[in-house]
């Protein structure tokens, strides 16, 4: 009852993912992710956010996405209600769509992309996600939110979209984790908490938030209260 698109930033390397829904709280279910290694999206009619997780460890094992995929699905007996995307740190994609999932479902893989959805209004949704992001400008955080609201265009959940959910990790920059958790425009919340998030005193505080490059980083001693 979802759609979730994944997507490597090829100017930075950042890697990103952002996800609509028609109930509460997609955030805390379907997005999960480590810089170093890749981002998943869990979904489905049974959501298993077991599989987030243990995708990420077959990932530090040095498994492509594919067999990721390949591997989780073979060992659940609840797959055929689950729905799992799989992006890597290299832009390798997997999908998989269990067919207990409701219709429309489906999804959309490209190198450094995949969307996938089901119970949405349209079989062509997962493209016209994709394509949304491939025409948006701005940023890349703009850019994912872009998707989504293409996806919310092309009919989006067929309960309407009630929340939806931004992340973002990269080895350079502070993680980007945005929630609109019971909203009745869940994609205009997500852009005006962005907005929020690039007011200066707040870009003063990520800019001394430790990084995988920058561990030790710390604020300057003359701009810490006392």
């Amino acid at each position: 009852m979802t759609y979730a698109i994944l997507a490597r930033d090829p100017q930075t390397g950042d890697l990103g993912g952002a996800v609509a829904t028609g109930t509460p709280v997609v955030g805390g279910f379907v997005l999960h992710a480590e810089p170093a290694l890749g981002i998943v999206a869990t979904q489905g009619l049974s959501t298993s956010t077991l599989w987030g997780a243990s995708a990420l460890r077959r990932l530090v094992l040095g498994e492509t996405p594919r067999e990721v995929v390949e591997g989780l699905v073979a060992m659940d007996e609840g797959r055929e209600a689950r729905q799992l995307a799989v992006l890597d740190v290299h832009g390798a994609t997997a999908a998989f769509t269990g067919a207990d999932n409701l219709l429309a479902r489906g999804t959309h893989e490209e190198p450094g992309l995949v969307v996938a959805a089901n119970w949405v209004a349209g079989a062509e949704l997962p493209g016209r996600v994709a394509a949304g992001f491939h025409a948006a400008r701005g940023d890349f955080a703009e850019r994912l939110i872009a998707a989504l609201a293409a996806g919310a265009a092309a009919g989006g959940d067929v309960r309407g979209d009630r929340s939806a959910a931004l992340r973002i990790v990269s080895a350079e920059r502070p993680p980007v984790d945005l929630r609109a958790d019971d909203d009745a425009d869940p994609i205009e919340r997500l852009r005006t908490i962005l907005a929020a998030t690039r007011e200066p005193a707040f870009q003063r505080f990520l800019a001394s938030v430790p990084t995988l490059l920058e561990p030790e980083k710390r604020a300057p001693e003359a701009s810490r209260a006392r």
